[in-house]
């Protein structure tokens, strides 16, 4: 009899074999919540404050990690056409010579995260995780070198527009890690930020890989007065222009009244 394992005893170490690599391995879980799911515009609206609380779960088997976690986060907003504008000199004015459009870009892109980004991922991951609002544009055709040029110049413009306008920010310092595992997040609404659906996307790395990505929202909206205002300018168009230039009569006949000379 040859020595070594029977073929019973083959079989069955290559079953626990299969069993062990074919068992889920959790590792990291990332699970948030919000402190609100849905920000309210009014007429007294200046912005809003938003904090995510997140918590990382670690599986028994998981391997031990010698350096702190990471969190990094992208909130994107409601998507739009955002049109750029280019101003050229005709002798003694200015007037616009070329635009550029960009069609379902997010309106409002916030980076959060623990740490300076360039010290938590390199830029092949910070490509992967799309933590940018240029890698929601369309990259630059092959043409011509000016056309390239031309490109370059209005995606440069685009992105310091939204900065300036408050649509487009990155916070180093917006999340903090309570414990090893537990963290919050705080994202800031300007007063000029877009309704609709907003997506926060985060994301937990250690040593600069990202090890479990998870996704909440919350909704911005108008309510009251200023709702049915907007509801009203964008679905009975008619309407709400009769409506406001019967206004603008009766304002200024009132005027009149209080103001004329006898």
């Amino acid at each position: 009899m040859s020595a070594g394992f029977s073929i019973p005893a083959r079989l069955a170490s290559l079953v626990l074999a299969l069993l062990a690599l074919a068992a889920p391995v959790r590792g990291e879980d990332l699970i948030l919540a919000l402190s609100t799911r849905e920000v309210a515009i009014t007429s007294t609206y200046t912005g809003a404050e938003i904090t995510v609380f997140g918590l990382i779960e670690r599986d028994a088997r998981t391997i031990a990690r010698t350096g702190n976690y990471d969190i990094v986060a992208q909130v994107q907003g409601p998507t739009g056409e955002v049109t750029v504008q280019r101003k050229g000199k005709f002798g003694p004015i200015w007037l616009t010579d070329d635009r550029k459009k960009y069609a379902k870009i997010p309106l409002f892109f916030s980076i959060l995260s623990s740490r300076p980004l360039t010290a938590v991922v390199d830029e092949t991951v910070r490509e992967k995780l799309m933590l940018g609002l240029e890698y929601f544009l369309p990259k630059p055709e092959a043409q011509p070198e000016k056309r390239d040029l031309d490109d370059f110049g209005f995606r440069n413009a685009l992105l310091r527009l939204r900065r300036d306008e408050g649509g487009l920010t990155e916070d180093p310092k917006s999340i903090t890690m309570i414990r090893p595992n537990l963290f919050t997040a705080r994202i800031v609404l300007p007063a000029t930020a877009p309704t609709g659906l907003y997506l926060v996307n985060l994301t937990v790395l250690a040593e600069g890989l990202p090890l479990k990505t998870a996704q909440a929202g919350f909704v911005v909206r108008k309510v009251g007065f200023d709702a049915f205002v907007a509801n009203a300018a964008r679905t009975e168009a008619w309407g709400y222009g009769l409506f406001t230039v019967l206004m603008a009569v009766m304002m200024g006949w009132i005027a009149n009244l209080v103001f004329r000379k006898d």
